[in-house]
């Protein structure tokens, strides 16, 4: 009886591990971002379907195969990647730079 309640106990944990593994980018994207750009602070809030910088008006995205693509005229595509839960990166899909966020908890 005690083997089999640790049995289910087990189950139960790697049934959590990997549904939080299983996140995709769309999800771990939402919510307030912090980074700097020429060395000033820039905050990105980031919905379920747009991202706001500032004060600027909010453009739609989608996230196709890993990148990031903004509805907006001459913007690139992004290879986004999620080293943790708490920082992303942005890469240039052209010239490879490599821009960091932190969440804003």
């Amino acid at each position: 009886m005690i083997f089999r309640n640790f049995q289910i106990l087990v189950l139960l944990g790697l049934v959590v591990v990997t549904a939080g593994c299983a996140t995709s980018p769309s999800q771990k994207i939402v919510g307030a971002w912090q980074s700097e750009l020429g060395g000033f602070p820039v905050l990105a809030k980031y919905t379920d379907e747009t991202v706001s910088i500032g004060d600027y008006a909010a453009v739609s995205y989608q996230i196709e195969g890993g990148k990031l693509v903004l509805a907006q005229e001459g913007s690139r595509p992004r290879l986004l990647s999620f080293p943790s839960a708490d920082e992303m990166v942005q890469t240039d899909t052209l010239t490879g730079t490599a821009h960091k966020f932190t969440r804003v908890k």
